[in-house]
């Protein structure tokens, strides 16, 4: 989350990080420790996540839970319409 963004990232301000994983052991899900106000969405179903890249400046992605039967628990848009490297001094 950056400042607070939810929906579409439209041009962010600054790199983007997106942590995404899948466990291999059905036998217990471990709780997350404190949720810090950067993390946008947690979840720990088992489940995948699919990332659809439709052109030079759309990005979509899906976190879909196996728990669930294929229920898409999250999902959101990047979006960039210029390319290059972010300057934190503007």
């Amino acid at each position: 989350v950056y400042n607070g963004t939810k929906g579409a990232y439209i041009d962010p301000d600054a790199p983007v990080h997106i942590t995404t994983g899948s466990a291999g052991c059905d036998e217990r899900h471990d709780p997350f420790g404190i949720r810090r106000p950067w993390s946008a969405f947690r979840n720990n179903d088992y489940g995948y996540t699919r990332m659809n890249i439709y052109n030079a400046s759309h990005i979509y992605l899906e976190q879909v839970s196996d728990d669930q039967h294929g229920k898409v628990v999250d999902n959101m848009w990047l979006i960039k319409s210029k390319h290059g490297p972010y300057s934190y001094f503007e």
